[in-house]
């Protein structure tokens, strides 16, 4: 009866904490009137009588005990709420409210996950990573786990930078996404994890072929042959993979070593590259052929 009472009323913790102050207050400033009217015999009615009782009720109980008359699904839902209406931090106070107030609620793995959604959809990613980090760790068996760990990855592929930048949450990203398919491999989103790996891995590729291109300007070409072949060893797949052999051809070049630039341009020449870098590849090998007649 009281629950629905606070419910119709849509009290907190902490405004039910301000009635109490100030209802104390006010009975203290008027402690001599009371006494005056109440000394003769007063007959209550009922609904009047109630009223009185809830008001004792209420002065007695202390906020953390109103606070469990309310439910977890009370916050839930005002969580919920705010979540449709986009003031995600309001709704973090909601679901933070669950998983603190409520640990043993059937609803704590939910708002677990929605404090993860809140954050995430603020774009605050770092956050949301831990967050969901603390969903398929504390409940392995949530409905939730498996999302959980997929968007944990996101949030790290949401915060990887440009290439020139440092990469830590590029390699962060790939290795969540690696984690999630060993994982889950029957999940519905392995094959859009993988897409992202192989998105992240080109990113990769690219900023050692940048490296490897910067020592080929500066001349300095032993660093730029170690940086080609590392693209071409750990990106053999990748787009850059043909781009550094086409480097490493410019660098025999310039140190005269025809036979080894030779090799690289004919197999560009021969494989399945873009047209553009096959034309390149093809006037390289003229060249030779006219220097070494």
């Amino acid at each position: 009866m009281f629950t629905d009472f606070i419910y119709s009323l849509r009290l907190t913790p902490d405004l039910i904490g301000g009635v109490k102050t100030n209802m104390t207050s006010s009975l203290r400033c008027n402690a001599v009137k009371t006494k005056n009217i109440l000394s003769p015999p007063i007959k209550l009615g009922v609904k009047s009588g109630i009223a009185l009782i809830l008001i004792c009720f209420t002065l007695s109980c202390s906020s953390s005990n109103i606070k469990q008359l309310i439910d977890a699904k009370f916050y839930f839902d005002r969580g919920m709420n705010y979540m449709e209406k986009k003031d995600y931090v309001k709704a973090q106070t909601e679901f933070q409210t669950v998983i603190d107030s409520f640990p043993a609620s059937e609803l704590i793995d939910r708002a677990q996950f929605m404090l993860a959604e809140a954050n995430f959809n603020n774009e605050d990613y770092i956050t949301a990573a831990y967050e969901y980090d603390r969903v398929y760790k504390d409940y392995p068996s949530s409905i939730h786990a498996e999302e959980a760990r997929y968007k944990r990855a996101i949030c790290y592929y949401n915060e990887s930078p440009k290439a020139e930048l440092d990469q830590e949450n590029t390699l962060l990203a790939i290795d969540e996404f690696n984690r999630f398919v060993d994982n889950f491999p029957r999940s519905e989103f392995v094959e859009e994890a993988q897409n992202y790996i192989e998105e992240l891995r080109e990113k990769l590729a690219f900023k050692e072929y940048k490296n490897a291109e910067l020592y080929r300007k500066l001349k300095k070409y032993d660093s730029a042959i170690q940086y080609y072949r590392f693209v071409i060893g750990d990106y053999p797949r990748s787009v850059w993979a043909d781009e550094s052999r086409y480097g490493m051809g410019l660098v025999y070049l310039k140190q005269k070593n025809y036979e080894r630039a030779k090799e690289m341009f004919q197999r560009l020449v021969t494989t399945n590259v873009s047209e553009d870098l096959k034309n390149k590849s093809s006037k390289r090998l003229s060249y030779i052929e006219k220097s070494t007649e």
